[in-house]
């Protein structure tokens, strides 16, 4: 519900025309929410010692928040022009 409402957020700061810096906070709330989803795993990784994986699998999920916080913000732009 969450990572729902960030996208809202998103698209509705690129509606009002905010800048661009909504779609790092919304990425940061998106990253921190599939993060705490998954907690336990991520520690139970860590703990059989596979650190790595656990940082890439962070890196990807930041970075997968990011592409959709862009096209939320973009598609909130977008409507804004079209109006």
């Amino acid at each position: 519900m969450i990572g729902f409402l960030a996208l809202l957020g998103a698209s509705l700061a690129g509606l009002a025309g905010m800048g661009p810096w909504v779609i790092a906070i919304c990425a940061v709330a998106l990253a921190a929410a599939s993060r705490a989803k998954y907690d336990v795993l991520y520690l139970r990784v860590e703990n059989m010692g596979l650190s790595t994986l656990a940082s890439t699998t962070t890196l990807k999920s930041m970075l997968n928040a990011t592409v959709a916080s862009t096209v939320a913000f973009g598609g909130g732009l977008l409507l804004r022009l079209l109006a």
